[in-house]
């Protein structure tokens, strides 16, 4: 194992802005030398996600990282709104309380008689119940889903497309190192902000230009018809 390769890795690493602790969790991957792997970095700023993805390769006996992929997920404003008996920002907190990182906590031993050992579990399976609920009506579907890709993007065994939903709310780049320096997660932070602040206006833009369009044809609908009813009060009066 090179430990001289996994040090400049987690210098490069740490210079860009992830944990210190980066360094360990490569060691831990890199000594079963996989041909390929990823690391996934969880990032909160603010009220929004920033979730960053560190691909590695092996040549040789020694690893490279050439790139890795930001996905920012903006803040969800979630209204004051209940639906078949769930209300929508308690679900939100509730979700919001849960450690969803499906990992085996050391020691932790399922004890069918101690409720303790199994009281997340109990609690994730009333809010599948309650997303459930909510997803019965249409709008409700839509917050439940929104939910979904604000907590549940990181974990892999939860099999659902929500790729639909995620785009309202997420834009992603890809960022190359060179030479060993690359964009900081900072800069990709800033980068990406300004880049859903775009989309945003953009989807801004184009929804006022429909709702113009549509005014304008109703408009001319109505002219039409106007001077359909003209020309037929000049027929009865001729």
């Amino acid at each position: 194992m090179n430990i001289q390769n996994i040090g400049s890795l987690a210098n490069m690493l740490v210079a860009t802005g992830f944990e210190k602790s980066i360094g360990q969790r490569l060691l831990q991957r890199i000594c079963f030398k996989p041909a390929d792997f990823v690391l996934t970095e969880r990032l909160v700023k603010g009220n929004d996600v920033l979730t960053c993805s560190v691909f590695f390769e092996r040549k040789s006996e020694e690893y490279s990282c050439n790139y890795y992929d930001a996905a920012f997920l903006k803040a969800m404003e979630l209204p004051d709104l209940s639906f078949h008996g769930i209300h929508i920002r308690e679900l939100d907190k509730r979700m919001g309380d849960i450690d969803w990182a499906l990992i085996n906590k050391a020691g932790m031993v399922l004890n069918l008689n101690d409720e303790s050992t199994w009281q997340r579990e109990k609690q994730i399976e009333k809010i599948v119940s309650d997303l459930l609920r909510l997803s019965v009506v249409e709008e409700g579907r839509y917050y439940a889903d929104s939910l979904k890709v604000k907590y549940w993007t990181a974990i892999v065994a939860v099999n659902e497309n929500l790729n639909t939903i995620r785009s309202k709310f997420e834009v992603s780049q890809r960022f190359y190192f060179f030479d060993g320096q690359g964009i900081s997660i900072e800069e990709a932070y800033r980068f990406l902000l300004n880049r859903w602040l775009e989309k945003k206006l953009h989807s801004r833009k184009k929804n006022t230009g429909a709702d113009n369009a549509t005014e304008e044809a109703g408009t001319g609908d109505k002219s039409l018809l106007q001077k359909k009813r003209k020309r037929r009060t000049q027929k009865i009066t001729k």
